[in-house]
């Protein structure tokens, strides 16, 4: 019935059925009501109400990014929301688009901020966006999260601020931490204050970053060398080795301590070399072993070959003495 009805009549129906068939009936009608809206939006347009039009494709584009969840879907849906500035709409709920834009831009900027990034990103161009998106949802604070509402989910803007803020001190301390492991413990701090502010862990980062600033806080002398490093698993390792009970004695007091236990300690410098050097050798042996391999390989198609030759003669031999058998009855 919809065909005759005039443009602004078909508007009406389009965007009341947006509601009806897809808004008011949850999440999985989300589509339809996107649908609707997108041709209520057109019908409008066509009729020259461009202020209807505007409410109907942003209410179209803030279920398609609610639908979809990707960055640029809620850029467009921020983009679609500042054209009707401090509008009232109609989500289910009351809400403002303005409020409404703010929040669905912060999200797509999270998305784009924070998509990749884990507890071992050392990208220090990253920091300066995730403490602007910090900052961002530091604004939030005090708005009606509608976003976050159609959605179900509970969100503090202040704790996630914490959390991105916890975030970017660790990106920094990754990225410095070979150069710099003093500043790094800091930042590492920094990281953990914060993210215990945060509460809630979603990325699995907290533990990470406690042990990174235990093992980057201690300091260690190379039992090869003498050299004084900081930083475990940074910058020296721990080499397991066999440690009587007269060395444990006489250095295992020593500070920084050059012994742990059944291991000592071995800086970057001297632990690489250990470690080439431990791999030239088996490189060695094992094409001296890949040689000899090939040799014995050799020899066994050599006696493979002989055998089958044997094996041939014989079968000849067979059907020979068969055939005269035949013959002689």
């Amino acid at each position: 019935m919809k065909l005759f009805k005039q443009p602004a009549e078909k508007a009406e129906i389009e965007f009341r059925e947006a509601y009806e068939k897809g808004v008011n009936l949850g999440p999985q009608k989300w589509p339809d009501a996107v649908h609707h809206f997108v041709e209520a939006s057109k019908h409008y347009a066509s009729i020259g109400d461009s202020q209807k039009a505007s409410q109907a494709y942003a209410l179209a584009s803030l279920f398609h990014a609610l639908t979809t969840q990707t960055g640029q879907a809620w850029q467009s849906c921020s983009e679609a929301l500042n054209q009707i500035p401090n509008t009232q709409l109609n989500v289910g709920f009351a809400a403002d688009s303005t409020s409404l834009a703010q929040q669905a831009s912060v999200l797509s900027f999270d998305i784009a901020t924070t998509s990749m990034l884990n507890g071992e990103s050392r990208d220090i161009s990253r920091v300066e966006a995730v403490r602007s998106l910090a900052q961002k949802y530091m604004d939030l604070i005090g708005s009606d999260l509608a976003i976050w509402r159609l959605q179900k989910k509970e969100i503090d803007p202040q704790r996630r601020a914490y959390y991105l803020l916890g975030l970017a001190s660790l990106i920094e301390a990754n990225s410095i931490a070979d150069a710099d492991p003093k500043k790094s413990v800091s930042l590492l701090a920094e990281a953990a204050t914060n993210l215990e502010l945060a509460g809630a862990d979603p990325m699995g980062i907290v533990s990470g970053v406690h042990s990174k600033l235990e093992n980057i806080s201690k300091f260690g002398r190379c039992w090869f060398c003498g050299r004084e490093m900081q930083g475990q698993d940074f910058h020296y390792v721990l080499l397991p080795a066999t440690v009587s009970l007269y060395t444990r004695s006489r250095y295992g007091s020593e500070t920084p301590h050059t012994l742990e236990e059944n291991a000592v300690v071995a800086c970057e410098s001297c632990s690489s070399s250990i470690r080439n050097v431990a791999d030239e050798v088996a490189r060695e042996y094992y094409e001296k072993a890949m040689a000899e391999m090939r040799v014995l390989e050799q020899r066994l198609n050599a006696r493979i070959v002989a055998i089958e030759s044997e094996l041939n003669l014989l079968r000849s031999e067979i059907r020979s003495v068969s055939y005269r058998a035949n013959s002689m009855r």
